[in-house]
């Protein structure tokens, strides 16, 4: 489960400073977020429990967990993960078909054991099979429409690295992945617009209704948009509540499924990957992720006894847990949830922090609102009251 070491690497990494993801002006799709670097000509939506890989300088994101398969056994830290991104190609080919013949020339070149798996068998028409099946892709602006797309399906073996339980080296694996790939052409002719999706070969199934159906609407595909200009970052905007106090400020998202709000003085980090709040001093902050298990019936105590504490131990300088656990209700609606608030002290980097962390079982997805302050000068004190209110005012849709 590699998301907590997700979280881990946030809880640190959020006391320095906000993290500005590009975002388009439109808005995202229900569940959906935005993570499209800037200047593209297009706008890629995922579903908001993937990771954006957008400030990699690539439009995508990725899904990732923990690897427990016998082969993974004596990694300090290995994960198997699914992967969606989209680029825009500049190339002269004349059609799909001839671009796709000069990307698939590359892969065998490339890839080991490369074999493209035909959309349909054998036929009088297609004796060794069709290739590649026909969707579509929208077009935004003054050229609305559709733009024609085909997809192809295919695997490779590929190599993954993974540190040794003592750090001192990289283990090398080989595993075949398998790939979903939707190509349509330019509507100006400039070249081609890629969609990729891609997982190991046994975990290939769990995402790809995700990123495409047979009809791809309410998909990655049905709501990926070609645009005539290209996108610039801009903030994404906020829950516009008309109850909001002068004391207390949405720092969630319209597409969020739940309402964050926080002081009034804290400054909001703008982020497509989850919504956090920074502390006047700049010395806390506070942030909110998702959980989505593949146990529904996973309970707060399995969650952070069996995925935190483990990964935080590996992360972590030091750790040491409080024997105080915080349990009860969450939010305005004071709704019986099953949420319980651990609290912990941590080193990395020689500087000690402490941490305030809530686990929320909502709805069969598992919520983590997090408060990071540094241990050393007095700001977890400081700040835990509006900590608590944030909790207090914490609502889900």
């Amino acid at each position: 489960m590699r998301k907590i070491r997700f979280i881990a690497a946030i809880l640190l990494l959020t006391l320095v400073c906000g993290v500005f993801a590009a975002c388009s002006q439109n808005q995202a799709p229900t569940g959906m977020m935005d993570v499209t670097c800037e200047g593209e000509q297009f706008i890629l939506y995922v579903p908001m429990t993937w990771i954006s890989n957008s400030r990699s300088g690539v439009s995508g994101a990725y899904y990732t967990t923990a690897d427990h398969s016998e082969q993974g056994q004596d990694l300090a830290h290995h994960s198997k993960y699914w992967t969606i991104t989209a680029q825009k190609v500049n190339d002269a080919s004349e059609s799909i078909d001839a671009y796709w013949e000069k990307l698939s020339a590359y892969y065998k070149e490339t890839y080991e054991a490369f074999v493209v798996l035909p959309h349909k068998g054998p036929s009088a028409e297609y004796p060794e099979g069709q290739i590649y099946r026909k969707t579509s892709l929208d077009i935004f602006g003054d050229d609305a429409g559709m733009c024609a797309a085909q997809v192809y399906v295919f695997s490779a073996k590929v190599k993954e690295f993974a540190p040794d339980k003592e750090l001192t080296e990289q283990q090398s694996m080989s595993f075949t992945r398998k790939y979903c790939q939707v190509i349509a052409k330019a509507p100006d002719g400039s070249g081609f617009f890629v969609l990729t999706y891609t997982a190991r070969e046994e975990d290939y199934d769990t995402f790809i209704d995700t990123f495409i159906y047979e009809i791809p609407d309410e998909t990655v595909v049905g709501e990926f948009i070609i645009l005539n200009e290209k996108t610039s970052t801009t903030a994404p905007k906020l829950f516009e509540d008309p109850d909001t106090t002068d004391d207390m400020i949405p720092a969630s998202t319209n597409e969020m499924p739940y309402r964050f709000y926080v002081p009034s003085d804290w400054r909001v980090g703008h982020t497509t990957e989850y919504p956090s709040a920074y502390a006047p001093s700049g010395s806390a902050n506070v942030s909110v992720n998702i959980y989505v298990p593949s146990n529904e019936a996973l309970s707060v105590d399995a969650y952070w006894e069996g995925y935190c504490l483990p990964e935080y131990e590996a992360v972590f300088d030091s750790l040491t847990v409080s024997e105080t656990v915080g349990e009860g209700t969450i939010g305005v609606d004071k709704d019986a949830k099953n949420a319980k608030t651990y609290t912990f002290d941590a080193s990395i980097g020689g500087k000690d922090y402490r941490y305030a962390q809530t686990v929320i079982v909502h709805s069969s997805l598992i919520y983590v609102v997090t408060y990071t302050a540094l241990a050393s000068d007095g700001s977890f004190e400081q700040y835990l009251e509006d900590y608590n209110a944030m909790l207090d005012a914490f609502t889900f849709r």
